[in-house]
């Protein structure tokens, strides 16, 4: 091995070398892992949740004054006062924006537009935002206008918090995020008569969407064992599924949107006070040459774990430091700064749009299905249960790659199934199952995207790689609601069209990734950029004499 060789494996893990020495598996880890990525989690997805369970829309018709003087019961009312019509589905129902001009029963009645207001459907809700405020017919593009637009503060959210805590830190960014997150939910509540205010806080709030959780989550898998990585991500994705889980038995049990919203977010702000037990990124501190500050949050490691920090941790850092000296590319560029690492983001980033866009659709579309809407969140939050303990087992037995490809093959299978049996009302059951397993297919992809995201791009810009992977992501699903509405108001095949060709895509790219299982992190963008070529098209070592010379060899190795 040549000198520049032996330089090459030491400098990346000098951070390694010495969590190794203080404890990469200890009680500071488990205790971090507990408090921030499994109950932070789980409070942190209900504010993520709640906003779409408040805008459901339920059944509703024209509201026509008189019933109370009769003895009709409400379907009695209904036929005499509101025409019916072919719906997207192409069965005949109940207008919901028009109303007869008379409710006698002789033939000459005229269509009209409903001038009295609405009467809802209030089996599942006492109110709404859309009950409240009547934001239907003319109005009913206010719902899908107030979840794109929060898609678009993730998309803005996105672009600043991951540049920022690449640039500042996690810690600093975690803070802002729940100062944010809490607030701005809060402030629906108050603003809803007023729609402009009302869709700027939900831009305003959904900022924070992704980095309320991503900081501590990235801060959890740099201070782990390279086999615990897998383990923290189901740690995450089981916090997450408990508040998806227990959201809409809120919901249910409140049946009002105000104290919904209030009670879903509010907890959150206990964070606000986690100071004393959260630590800045060790690896992220040294990439940024800050080699006190590394070390006094190792310290505090070691200080848990009940270990000592080895005599010569100041001198490995320096050296780490020295040798690899600082990333020209510590923005969004770095992503791009080579041809093997630029395809990697280029796939990673079309492999997370179709996973969020498929996965955020199911979430929303929930109140278009038959049956109880509660249940339906509910069933489909836990189907993800079982899908991360296999997404987990699949990933480390077979790989991140084939377990992406399997999720994306079942999810393309379950949206073929829904376009034939869509328009059958008697398998209204039957598609509702379907669903509930698409969305354990998808999450399968969701959690090995986000893996191997992590995995791929190394210290130095990670978190600009996740957010950027994120930005995509919230731009893609900016489309979401307006789909969703398409179908509702057109034909209820057409998003699962879209959602079947999108799975297809994801199944052919995920396959060109590389492998990500069992090798290290890569720290610099030396490491990234040759990333995978020692590995063969099905993610087997390739023996030393076939790997690409020049491109694909460490930085350090070329000069």
């Amino acid at each position: 091995m040549s000198q520049d060789d032996t330089r090459t494996s030491e400098v990346p893990n000098a951070i390694d070398e010495i969590m190794k020495k203080i404890g990469n598996a200890g009680l500071y880890q488990k205790r971090f892992n507990i408090a921030f990525n499994l109950i932070l989690s789980f409070l942190a997805a209900m504010p993520y949740l709640n906003l779409y369970i408040s805008l459901a829309t339920p059944d509703h018709w024209c509201h026509v004054p008189g019933r109370e003087n009769t003895n009709y019961t409400i379907n009695d009312w209904k036929n005499l006062t509101i025409p019916k019509e072919v719906d997207s589905k192409g069965l005949l129902s109940y207008s919901k924006c028009k109303r007869y001009d008379t409710w006698n029963t002789t033939s000459n009645k005229n269509e009209v537009k409903c001038d009295n207001g609405w009467d809802y459907d209030h089996t599942w809700y006492d109110q709404t935002a859309p009950t409240q405020n009547n934001w239907v017919c003319d109005n009913d593009m206010v719902p899908s206008d107030t979840i794109a637009l929060g898609f678009v503060g993730e998309l803005v959210g996105t672009m600043i918090m991951g540049h920022v805590a690449d640039n500042y830190g996690r810690m600093p960014i975690f803070f802002a995020s729940l100062i944010i997150a809490v607030s701005g939910r809060v402030m629906l509540t108050l603003t809803s008569e007023w729609v402009y205010a009302f869709l700027f806080f939900s831009f305003f709030s959904s900022l924070v969407s992704t980095a309320l959780t991503q900081g501590p989550f990235v801060i959890a898998m740099e201070i782990c064992r390279p086999k615990d990585r897998a383990l923290v991500g189901v740690i995450v994705c089981f916090g997450t599924n408990m508040g998806l889980s227990t959201i809409p038995l809120l919901m249910w049990l409140l049946r009002d949107w105000v104290p919904f919203i209030i009670a879903s977010t509010l907890p959150c702000a206990i964070y606000l006070f986690s100071r004393p037990w959260i630590i800045e990124s060790p690896r992220w501190l040294a990439s940024k040459g800050r080699l006190e500050d590394c070390i006094k949050e190792l310290s505090k490691v070691a200080k848990t774990n009940k270990t000592e920090m080895p005599p010569n941790a100041e001198a490995m850092l320096k050296k780490y430091c020295e040798q690899n000296g600082h990333d020209k590319h510590q923005s969004v560029l770095g992503l791009i700064s080579s041809p093997r690492l630029a395809k990697n983001t280029v796939l990673l980033i079309t492999c997370w749009c179709i996973v969020q866009q498929i996965y955020v659709s199911l979430t929303i579309n929930v109140t278009n299905l038959d049956g109880n809407p509660f249940l339906n969140y509910l069933f489909q939050a836990l189907a993800e249960l079982p899908a991360y303990v296999i997404a987990k087992y699949l990933s480390d037995r077979y790989g991140r790659r084939c377990n992406t490809f399997i999720s994306f093959t079942l999810s393309s299978l379950s949206c073929f199934a829904i376009i034939f049996l869509i328009n059958d009302t008697s398998m209204a059951p039957v598609i509702n199952y379907i669903c509930i397993f698409m969305k354990f297919s998808v999450t399968l992809a969701y959690f090995s995207i986000n893996l191997q995201a992590l995995e791929i791009y190394p210290t130095c810009i990670r978190q600009i790689g996740c957010a950027v992977g994120g930005l995509f992501g919230s731009a893609t699903n900016i489309i979401v609601p307006y789909i969703i509405a398409l179908g509702v108001s057109v034909n209820a095949t057409l998003p699962f069209v879209i959602y079947l060709l999108c799975s297809i895509l994801g199944a052919i790219c995920c396959i060109f990734l590389p492998e990500t299982h069992g090798h290290d992190l890569p720290e610099t963008l030396a490491d990234a950029k040759c990333f995978g070529a020692d590995q063969d098209f099905w993610g087997r070592p390739k023996t030393r004499r076939n790997i690409p010379d020049g491109a694909d060899r460490p930085l350090t190795e070329q000069t």
